[in-house]
């Protein structure tokens, strides 16, 4: 016989499970068409459990976005240690690759909540403060992965991930329209742009 939750044990089980129906709505739906409704339904409780958790669809989408953001730190963190200083920013591309490729719809899903919230100032804000967590992660990263720290790079470390991430998410909505944009998975693309981002040499065709 397993042991008795806590009332706190029970309510962050209850929480993470609301969170991941709430993923999966939102994944499935899109941001707008996405309802709390619909997400105490795929959890299995009622409207008034997720209310108690969460004040609006808002909060509950920045709550899963604030745990995409610690997971993928943690990835970025881990590969950095391992590149300290070698300057191998393809292996920092692969793996952000892995994750999209990893949680398809993610970026969209993100792109399409940023709309919404561009319009609300106070939601805006806390977007943005999220956001910042994200930039200074891939800031770090590209900062010690650099044979020369922030000096070897080309641009002030913020400002190199501000433009990658905005290059992401033009590579992935130019995928959306065409699938072929690239060459597919983007990957001989990506490296030789990450090349030149990043103040290497770039070679005018792959293989050159």
């Amino acid at each position: 016989m397993s042991p008795r939750l806590s009332r706190a044990e029970q309510n962050d089980r209850n929480r993470a499970l609301l969170l991941d129906a709430a993923r999966r709505v939102f994944l499935e739906r899109g941001y707008y068409a996405a309802t709390l409704d619909l997400i105490a339904d795929e959890a299995g409780f009622s409207k008034g459990a997720v209310y108690s958790r969460f004040a609006s669809k808002a909060d509950m989408f920045l709550a899963l976005l604030e745990d995409r953001i610690a997971e993928r730190a943690a990835q970025n963190a881990r590969l950095a240690g391992e590149l300290a200083g070698t300057g191998n920013f393809a292996a920092v591309l692969d793996l952000a690759e892995r994750a999209e490729r990893g949680a398809p719809g993610w970026r969209l899903l993100v792109t399409e909540f940023r709309v919404h919230a561009a319009r609300d100032p106070e939601l805006n804000r806390r977007y943005a403060a999220l956001h910042a967590q994200a930039v200074d992660g891939v800031a770090r990263v590209f900062t010690e992965v650099s044979k020369e720290g922030a000096q070897g790079l080309p641009l002030p470390p913020r400002q190199l991930a501000e433009l990658w991430l905005a290059i992401e998410t033009g590579r992935a909505l130019e995928q959306i329209v065409n699938p072929d944009a690239f060459g597919g998975s983007g990957l001989p693309a990506l490296h030789r742009l990450g090349d030149w981002f990043t103040g290497q040499q770039m070679p005018t065709q792959e293989g050159q």
